[in-house]
């Protein structure tokens, strides 16, 4: 007001210049009073306070001055003096006080002029204050809300306040929010019509995340936007109160308070997490102990028992040979080769159970560079060898039909690979296909060019398809070529056995997942480490027809 008065600002800058009076002003900066601030600091200090009201002056802790009213460029109708010492001491203290508390205004009109939100923080002592505040950071927010409730209490207190229902009402009006909340789920909140209204939104943008809870206080915290924070204490509701007692409730829109409480809530988010995560691990490596401490018995005492009666055979014939009849030897000989043949597959089942847990170990602790020793392997005669030394005895016993399908363009198809680890890789899955196969049921090892493997191959014609594909057609041929031209080779395994269940299907390759009552579930686990490790992938799927599953891995030519 006292700059457009050209002799109010006259006498105060003749003060200054020619008395060098020291002035000192309290105001708000605002976009409105900017220039005029500017003015004034020419021969003033200026601080500014948000919210500022009132006017009055302190002379030399002598004189003390109020006006009532002010208008704009106009004189001051109304001024009231005091030269009373207690009167002018205690308007300076009021003046010192906000002093004290008022920032810069150099400050303020750099942020003015940058476009800066100034930093505000406000503590709230009535409880209805801070909800209001809480429903506008609520309503006003646009991207993301990040909000904690560090008891159940504190989540049912909301739950009455109608907090709840307006994130509910706001994650249904915008599409683009994101709201997290951190609750402890107890069988109370399970229960709770709330729990149920904010899982069940219109865009599916609330995530409520279980935490451990929090018995000595009842903390609330509110992020918006990562912009701004509510900060709220809720203590126990008192019997027939209608508001919950506050200990405090603080706002700040100061960046790195908001951030410190972001980082606050990501912490417990992750932490939460990780617990959750920790403990379903445990709950899989308990499981996989007993299963794996089961197989390692198993064959360790089959082992140990079958030692133990060629013992006893050795000993009956070191003390009877002279007596023993050409007939009762070659009954020791043969109850002998019976058990060796036991020992023998035990100790293999062993070996295999332990090359597992070792493979696991390596495949955990990354260190996996010396893995492969890859080289220029012929697929198609891997997979014949392996059939041939491996598999023909076992399908016969179990009176499996296993085919071969070559699809490829010609008898060979050679890729860069580790033979020892391809061979581990088609073993695992042609014995999984086994396991879970009947008697007349059929498996097919089948290589192509391509990943189309939606088909029902168990009708496929074995002896006809690679006639048909590459011998009658020269236009198919050319077309094969071109797809040949790829970079990938893709083996197929299909059975006709039970499938894979729904269950177990999402964790199929995960450590210790099995859908059979033997077995540790680390053989598809492994199987797809593997095969990454060569710079391929791996998948599965029911076959089209209902009759068993599929699985397709692939392998860099």
């Amino acid at each position: 007001m006292f700059i457009e008065i050209e002799a109010i600002k006259n006498t105060r800058i003749a003060a200054f210049k020619n008395r060098g009076v020291k002035l000192r002003y309290v105001i708000e900066v605002t976009r409105d009073n900017l220039e005029y601030c500017k003015e004034m600091l020419e021969f003033s200090e200026i601080r500014h306070l948000e919210g500022m009201k009132g006017n009055f002056e302190v002379a030399d802790e002598k004189e003390y001055v109020a006006v009532a009213t002010l208008h704009k460029a106009k004189p001051i109708p109304q001024l009231i003096f005091s030269n009373v010492p207690e009167i002018v001491e205690q308007q300076q203290f009021v003046f010192d006080t906000l002093w004290d508390k008022a920032i810069p205004s150099e400050q303020r009109i750099r942020e003015l002029e940058a476009g800066i939100v100034s930093p505000v923080t406000t503590v709230f002592n009535e409880y209805k204050r801070a909800e209001k505040k809480e429903f506008d950071m609520i309503r006003e927010a646009k991207k993301e809300i990040q909000i904690m409730y560090s008891t159940a209490s504190a989540f049912h207190l909301q739950e009455k306040s109608g907090t709840l229902e307006l994130l509910k009402e706001m994650s249904d009006q915008k599409e683009n929010l994101q709201i997290n909340m951190l609750v402890p789920i107890d069988s109370s909140i399970k229960k709770s019509l709330s729990l149920a209204l904010l899982t069940n939104t219109r865009n599916n943008n609330i995530q409520i995340q279980d935490i451990a809870p929090n018995i000595d206080i009842n903390i609330k915290s509110l992020v918006v936007d990562r912009k701004e924070c509510l900060i709220m204490e809720i203590k126990t509701l008192d019997e027939g109160k209608v508001n919950p007692p506050i200990g405090f409730s603080i706002f700040s829109n100061s960046i790195p308070t908001v951030i410190s409480y972001c980082s606050i809530f990501e912490m417990i988010l992750n932490q939460s997490i990780l617990a959750q995560e920790l403990k379903h691990e445990g709950v899989i490596k308990d499981d996989f102990i007993n299963t794996a401490a089961h197989e390692l018995r198993t064959p360790t005492q089959a082992i140990t028992g079958y030692s133990e009666l060629n013992d006893e055979l050795f000993d009956n014939y070191l003390r009877n040979k002279k007596n023993l009849t050409f007939e009762e030897i070659a009954t020791i000989l043969a109850k002998l080769y019976e058990h060796h043949e036991s020992i023998s597959r035990n100790a293999s089942r062993l070996n295999i159970l332990t090359n597992n847990l070792l493979d696991v170990a390596r495949f955990e602790s990354d260190s996996t560079g010396d893995l492969l020793q890859k080289e220029k392997v012929d697929l198609v005669k891997e997979i014949n060898e392996i059939i041939e030394g491996q598999f023909n005895q076992k399908t016969r016993d179990k009176g499996i039909i296993l085919n071969f399908i070559d699809n490829s363009i010609d008898d060979h198809s050679s890729i860069y690979a580790d033979k020892l680890r391809l061979n581990q890789i088609l073993i695992n899955l042609i014995d999984n296909g086994i396991k879970f196969s009947k008697r007349d049921d059929v498996i097919n090892i089948i290589i192509r060019d391509n990943d189309d493997f939606d088909l029902n191959l168990n009708q496929t014609e074995i002896d006809g398809t690679k006639d048909i594909t590459y011998n009658n057609i020269a236009e198919e041929k050319e077309d094969i070529r071109e797809k040949k031209e790829g970079k990938m080779v893709y083996i197929g395994i299909s059975d006709t056995g039970k499938g894979i269940s729904p269950g177990i299907m999402p964790k199929l390759f995960e450590k210790f997942a099995t859908d059979s009552y033997f077995g540790t579930g680390l053989g598809l686990y492994i199987t797809k480490k593997l095969v990454e490790a060569h710079g391929g992938r791996i998948w599965a799927f029911n076959n089209n027809d209902g009759i068993g599953c599929t699985f397709v891995f692939s392998l860099p030519k």
